[in-house]
């Protein structure tokens, strides 16, 4: 996304002063029960920017659900122009008061789907964040879940996606939304990951919440200060419970690529699991609330320290482009 990487120095110390606030938020949210979604009104495809579908580059989605005026960016790889069948597709939703633009500047979201080939689709939230988990707006008004499943719809019709290689990725208040579609959508989307956003039920509709059983990564600071390991730990666990692991895991310390960044990485795989439906913990030791990988946007004394040994976009695509669904 070029205007992302043209962001100015001025635009980043807004974006740095919101998310301060986002943290401060978040970390009070992460204790509430969130409010279930409901649709208020039918969907309404809108029209979609100049080009769209025709060339590899960047496409603005404008499409009216529930009475709102929803956006989205599709970014379609130069492999879009040779493939001759459907892509796989990641829906990838950012954290509070990310936009698209920002989401792809700080994780490079981008680059890496044009070099792994898939088309990478960035919806803007309403508000400050996603609705029905913490940090997000409680309005009547706004249907997230609803917006996401219109959004894939329109993403398969308009843009040649596979339906049944369709992923779910989120970063933070995203992360979390994405358990909340892992419950709602495991007929929708083939595989789901979180980065810094796992907590048990979270997101899921039912009460008691329930999660379903779905391929997921989880990928977490040992030291976030906003959603803290603890709650991303069980939140792993009630995904591996939910699809029939045991609550042993398997660990492996990954290579210390950056031993200058003071972390390093440990893959908990939980054992035992159904081969369609395994989940994986990364824990990042010593890490903060940030895109493992990333080019942060903010000092690490305000999120915590970066992961130069994961590539979380790398991590991610290896992980849920192994499934499919079957109809």
């Amino acid at each position: 996304m070029a205007a992302a990487g043209k962001a100015t120095a001025a635009s980043r110390t807004v974006v740095a002063s919101r998310t301060v606030v986002a943290a401060a938020v978040l970390a009070v949210a992460a204790c509430l029960t969130p409010a279930s979604a409901s649709a208020d009104g039918p969907t309404r495809p809108g029209r979609v920017g100049a080009g769209a579908g025709v060339g590899p580059g960047e496409h603005l989605i404008r499409l009216r659900h529930a009475g709102v005026d929803r956006h989205a960016v599709v970014h379609l790889p130069a492999a879009a122009a040779l493939a001759g069948s459907s892509l796989p597709a990641l829906f990838h939703f950012p954290g509070m008061f990310e936009t698209p633009e920002i989401a792809n500047a700080s994780a490079g979201l981008a680059a890496f789907a044009d070099r792994a080939g898939y088309l990478l689709v960035i919806p803007e939230h309403e508000g400050i964040g996603w609705q029905g988990v913490p940090g997000g707006q409680d309005a009547p008004s706004v249907d997230d879940p609803g917006f996401v499943r219109a959004l894939t719809d329109l993403v398969v019709a308009r843009y040649g996606a596979d339906p049944s290689r369709l992923y779910a990725s989120g970063m933070s208040n995203g992360g979390l939304f994405t358990q909340g579609l892992a419950c709602r959508y495991p007929d929708r989307f083939a595989a789901f990951a979180t980065v810094a956003g796992s907590a048990p039920g979270v997101g899921c509709p039912s009460r008691p919440p329930v999660p379903v059983p779905v391929p997921m990564l989880v990928i977490h600071g040992r030291e976030d200060k906003v959603i803290n390991y603890g709650q991303a730990e069980a939140g792993a666990r009630g995904w591996a419970d939910a699809a029939g692991c045991a609550q042993t895991t398997l660990d492996t310390p990954l290579p210390d690529r950056d031993r200058a960044d003071g972390t390093t990485v440990v893959r908990h795989e939980f054992t035992g699991c159904p081969p369609g439906t395994p989940v994986i913990l990364d824990e990042i030791v010593g890490g903060g609330h940030l895109w493992p990988g990333g080019d942060p946007l903010l000092p690490g004394q305000i999120l915590g320290r970066g992961n130069g040994d994961l590539d979380a976009n790398e991590a991610i695509w290896a992980f849920v482009s192994r499934f499919r669904l079957h109809p």
